[in-house]
């Protein structure tokens, strides 16, 4: 019965590790507070002064009011659930290169690890470690939410 029971159990193992390696759809927009979406519907650009969010695409980078990212390299592997990306990104008086890790958080959602946003943490002392306890994710990661009601903009 054991060895039945194993078997079963191997059998399935590849399914779940195919079911997890779904890439991030690229032709898509992805904000990082879904309430966006809905404002980005209603009233287009000037939604970034009524809320605090940044955008995700494929094509246009991650953008907010002061913060922009443009990416140069997007890379995917086939059978790997992540992308890869290499960005410059600027911030009024600076810029500087950053890396991505992308993949699915779950059905709507896609987890963004910044490379740049991680090692700024940890060389911070602990600064900003209330964020930290209200935020459950590691630091340098943000989670983006597809727009799906978007009639305009990138679906």
């Amino acid at each position: 019965m054991k060895r039945i029971l194993g078997a079963l159990a191997l059998a399935m193992l590849p399914g779940v590790a195919l079911a997890q390696t779904d890439p991030v759809e690229q032709d898509r927009l992805y904000v990082s507070d879904p309430a966006a979406c809905q404002l980005l519907e209603t009233k287009g650009v000037s939604a970034f002064e009524d809320l605090d969010f940044t955008t995700l695409s494929f094509e246009q980078g991650i953008q907010s009011l002061e913060f922009h990212c443009n990416f140069f390299d997007v890379k995917t592997k086939p059978g790997n659930a992540f992308t890869l990306v290499s960005a410059v990104c600027e911030t009024p008086g600076e810029n500087y290169p950053d890396m991505f890790s992308i993949g699915r958080y779950n059905d709507d959602t896609i987890q963004v690890t910044s490379m740049s946003d991680s090692m700024f943490s940890l060389l911070s002392d602990g600064e900003g470690a209330g964020e930290a306890e209200e935020n459950p994710l590691p630091l340098g990661v943000t989670l983006y939410h597809r727009c799906e009601n978007l009639s305009e903009l990138p679906r």
